[in-house]
């Protein structure tokens, strides 16, 4: 078995990082561009990939409540999805159930946050609150599940299988943690660790950052848009991102 060649070939993303960052960054894209041939739900933001891989196997299910279980009952929702010849309602229920596991999957506003780091502080309620909704627009646009591309991968074909290696608590109130996970992608012959770190409110555990193979997409995220507020201050952040908004929903009429 062989481990992922990051080194395959695809378009990186041009935000100017530091070295360190900048190759950080670079791995995350590459790694997430192999991932998205094999993974059953895809989120698209900017020129970034984040997959979520769910089991193509039967897996133990872990304790209800848990972190673990959290992630596994992602792939419960995914199978629901509809493909082929779509009715209006088909078409309504696809939207509606994407909604419902990007908001019961993620949480936004701490990835918000997170991904904003300093310049989070000095902004207002309502900025804050506008930004997060910016960023929940963003991805509701430009979700897509890999059934959508024509690339199902039914749990009866094997293509793909997840070990799930366990919760580690991250803080003293059990309120954050790190779920980790391994695919192994069966035609490849490829083994890729893909782990979580969820925030507990209200006895729910969701997602606020995913790390491939050491790679992060909330530092990531935080890179890019530190770069950009540099550089312009977060209206310039802001402004590309409403018009990569507007771009995507023109794309869509």
């Amino acid at each position: 078995m062989k481990r992922r060649d990051t080194k395959r070939e695809a378009r990186s993303p041009s935000t100017k990082l530091g070295a360190g960052k900048e190759q950080e960054a670079r791995r995350f894209y590459h790694v997430s561009c192999f991932l998205h041939l094999a993974s059953p739900f895809i989120v698209l933001l900017a020129s970034c990939l984040l997959p979520l891989v769910s089991s193509s196997v039967m897996a133990a299910k872990a304790s209800v409540g848990t972190p673990t279980r959290a992630i596994q009952d992602l792939d419960d929702k995914l199978d629901d999805y509809k493909t082929g010849a779509l009715t209006p309602a088909d078409e309504e229920f696809n939207r509606s159930l994407k909604k419902e596991i990007l908001h019961g999957t993620f949480n936004i506003r701490e990835l918000s946050r997170l991904a904003l780091g300093k310049h989070w502080t000095p902004l207002t309620e309502k900025e804050r609150n506008d930004f997060v909704q910016l960023m929940t627009d963003l991805l509701e646009n430009r979700a897509i599940l890999s059934k959508e591309q024509g690339k199902k991968k039914a749990k009866s074909q094997n293509v793909y299988t997840v070990s799930y290696r366990g919760d580690k608590l991250l803080n003293p109130e059990k309120t954050r943690a790190l779920t980790r996970t391994s695919v192994f992608v069966k035609s490849e012959d490829i083994r890729v660790s893909i782990d979580y770190k969820l925030k507990k409110e209200a006895d729910e555990w969701k997602i606020f950052d995913v790390i491939l193979d050491g790679a992060s997409l909330l530092d990531n995220y935080k890179y890019q848009f530190d770069s950009i507020i540099k550089k312009g201050g977060f209206q310039d952040l802001v402004g590309r991102m409403q018009r990569k908004l507007t771009s995507i929903r023109n794309e869509k009429k």
